[in-house]
């Protein structure tokens, strides 16, 4: 059986206006057969909690350039 986890994901610094001015989600991802990674995690953001102009959240299946995505407070991009 595959366990079920609540996920926390902030949007600040202007970023919460395009999910309608909520800064926290407490969401549980829904089990998939391959495991989550960074493109399928935004593409269920986008689907699911994004509310309004997705193109000045994402560009192509990444986020736009000047938004910081932190995973357990360091930079996704120095992983």
């Amino acid at each position: 059986s595959k366990i079920s986890v609540v996920h926390c994901f902030y949007f600040r610094g202007g970023a919460e206006l395009l999910f309608d001015g909520v800064k926290k989600h407490q969401v549980t991802l829904p089990c998939q057969p391959e495991p989550w990674d960074i493109r399928n995690l935004l593409k269920w953001i986008k689907q699911n909690l994004l509310k309004e102009r997705p193109e000045l959240f994402m560009q192509g299946e990444s986020v736009r350039p000047g938004i910081l995505v932190l995973i357990n407070e360091a930079d996704w991009e120095l992983m």
